[in-house]
C-alpha cells in the first residue's frame, strides 16, 4: 500500500495468461475496515508471476491510525473481493476471501 498516492499493487500468481475485468475489494484490519478498490478497467496477467498497476484504494474513517502505525512495515490484513476474470471468450465473476495477508506499508 501507497500511503501519499493512495493507492495498492499486488502480486498474483496465476497458471494461465488471463485478464482481469474489475475488482471490488474491502481490507479490514481487527474487523475494521481500512480501505476499498472499485476498479472497472481490464489489465492482463500472464501466466506466472504479476505485479497489478496501481490501484486507487479509498481509505476507511477509522484506517489512518492504524496505516500511520505500520508505516514502513507490514500490516496483516484481512480481505475480501469480487474480481471479474476473463479467458478468451470466458467471463466469470470470482468472489475471493483471504485472512492475515501481509501489506507492506509504504510512504
Amino acid at each position: 500500500m501507497h500511503v501519499l498516492s493512495s493507492t495498492a499493487t499486488f502480486v498474483l500468481v496465476s497458471p494461465v495468461a488471463l485478464y482481469i475485468t474489475s475488482i471490488a475489494a474491502a481490507a479490514y484490519y481487527n474487523g475494521t475496515e481500512v480501505g476499498t478498490i472499485d476498479w472497472g478497467y481490464p489489465f492482463a496477467l500472464d501466466s506466472g508471476e504479476n505485479v497489478t498497476p496501481r490501484l486507487p484504494v479509498n481509505w476507511g474513517s477509522d484506517a489512518l491510525g492504524t496505516i500511520r502505525d505500520a508505516l514502513g512495515g507490514t500490516l496483516k490484513l484481512d480481505a475480501r473481493a469480487d474480481v471479474g476474470v476473463r479467458i478468451g471468450d470466458w467471463n466469470e465473476q470470482i468472489w475471493y476471501e483471504g485472512r492475515g495477508l501481509g501489506a507492506k506499508i509504504r510512504l
